[in-house]
């Protein structure tokens, strides 16, 4: 089944995508990348999304079905601060 998300990338406008409930949030992040919508380095960092219908924080790891993402919802990438020291 095809959802129709929000993609809200901090300094970048809102990304209006259509993806398929079985795939991996990750390989989304990946394909915006390699097509230059978001940065490399960015991709590589995030390891959870916020869904903000729910207001869930969920892994990058899973399918938008195993996360209950659904059409409609917005998601918001989380990047880990890097460890100083």
């Amino acid at each position: 089944m095809q959802l129709k998300l929000t993609w809200r990338i901090s300094g970048q406008r809102d990304m209006d995508l259509l993806v398929a409930d079985g795939q991996k949030i990750k390989e989304t992040m990946e394909i915006l990348a390699e097509r230059g919508l978001i940065d490399e380095e960015t991709a590589e960092r995030v390891r959870f999304v916020r869904a903000m219908r729910k207001n869930n924080q969920v892994s990058v790891l899973l399918t938008y079905r195993e996360a209950e993402v659904y059409s409609g919802d917005i998601l918001v990438p989380e990047e880990e601060e890097e460890d100083e020291g």
